[in-house]
């Protein structure tokens, strides 16, 4: 008995301690958006002389691609660029937004036909890990920029370089894309639930959109939360935003690799992202180790047979054969997004632990997954 009340206090002390370093680090994390936030206002983007003129090119009717990084994500994006360049239209479309002079020089070096428009923000310079101060700083940098967009009536596609494009986002077919939608998200999984992944999503230009994103910035000003939990909790409230989704295997994600498992069909996915990892740096080593690399040894040449080789290899891995083997890549934080998932699969049986999901945990997820 006493070996028990042991064991219990010992159990209950950890969760004490694991719930103070969540409040310790959302308060930490939450200070640093405030002393940086004023570099990212929308207000100061529309007004700004740079920035209305590279908006102002942008179509009405088609969709931007829109790319963030700076120069810690360069190579990734290199990387990306190389993936894509015999896409039709995709690079026409791209934008690429950079954060420091760095990796504006390099890619006008680079790819001069890429559009690209720079705003500076210091507290975005150097590398961030989920659920830090910069990589929140980051969600609501984000935010604002997507209202910026919509502010001169832009629609765009929101995307990420550290992405595996077996075919063209452009080529998406028009059903998935349903124009009663304001917004199409990504999913997390291939599940019941509606869980939003967050790292891809077209945005339409309309009255809808903006007032979905005018709340989601507001509210990123001060909430220490993932943007992609908030982004449900705000397509589940009524009279905000019509929000659609793609097929999980149109946008697939770590579980692709780590958990195959979870997915329900054979589909082969379009894109494969690399997500996942607590801490982002070694993403693209992680992709070159399975044969995601499209850059030759000079770090700038692109290698299109590398390209053709990948996509070949993803549809054979779908569902069949297995040839790509990821259980030696699997980390820690992969492992607790697991567990994570699978509740959040569990809860999303029932209405009423829906309900809870969408209006208790996601409004709050940092401070539940209290490991991370």
């Amino acid at each position: 008995m006493l070996k028990q009340r042991h064991i219990r206090h010992a159990i209950g002390i950890v969760l004490l301690a694991l719930i103070l370093r969540k409040v310790i680090i959302g308060h930490n994390a939450m200070s640093y958006v405030a002393e940086y936030k004023h570099q990212i206002l929308t207000e100061k983007m529309t007004s700004d002389a740079a920035f209305i003129l590279s908006v102002a090119s942008l179509s009405e009717e088609k969709p931007a691609l829109i790319l963030i990084l700076n120069q810690h994500a360069l190579n990734m994006t290199l990387n990306w660029l190389c993936n894509t360049v015999m896409m039709p239209e995709v690079h026409e479309r791209a934008v690429i937004v950079t954060l420091d002079e760095e990796s504006d020089i390099k890619l006008a070096q680079l790819w001069p036909n890429v559009k690209r428009l720079h705003w500076r923000v210091d507290g975005l310079a150097d590398p961030f890990n989920y659920g830090d101060g910069k990589y929140q700083l980051f969600y609501l940098f984000r935010a604002n920029l997507a209202r910026a967009f919509l502010h001169f009536g832009k629609p765009f596609w929101m995307i990420q370089q550290d992405t595996f494009w077996r075919k063209s986002l452009l080529e998406l077919p028009s059903y998935l894309l349903n124009d009663s939608y304001d917004i199409v998200f990504d999913r997390a999984a291939d599940t019941k639930g509606s869980l939003i992944a967050g790292g891809y999503y077209l945005a339409n230009a309309n009255n809808g959109t903006r007032n979905y994103f005018n709340k989601l910035a507001t509210d990123l000003e001060w909430s220490y939360v993932p943007d992609n939990t908030y982004m449900t909790t705000l397509c589940s409230m009524e009279d905000l935003a019509n929000c659609g989704q793609l097929p999980f295997s149109t946008v697939t994600n770590w579980i692709w690799l780590h958990e195959p498992s979870r997915m329900k069909g054979v589909d082969v996915p379009w894109l494969v992202q690399f997500d996942g990892d607590t801490r982002l740096g070694g993403k693209l080593a992680k992709m070159r180790s399975l044969g995601f690399y499209f850059l030759k040894n000079d770090g700038i040449t692109c290698s299109e047979t590398s390209v053709i080789k990948a996509q070949k290899r993803v549809v054979k891995w779908s569902g069949v054969s297995g040839s790509i083997d990821a259980t030696d890549i699997r980390s820690y934080s992969h492992l607790q997004f697991g567990l994570y998932q699978a509740i959040v699969d569990v809860l999303y049986q029932f209405s009423w632990t829906e309900s809870l999901l969408h209006n208790v945990i996601f409004p709050y997820a940092h401070y539940f997954m209290i490991t991370l």
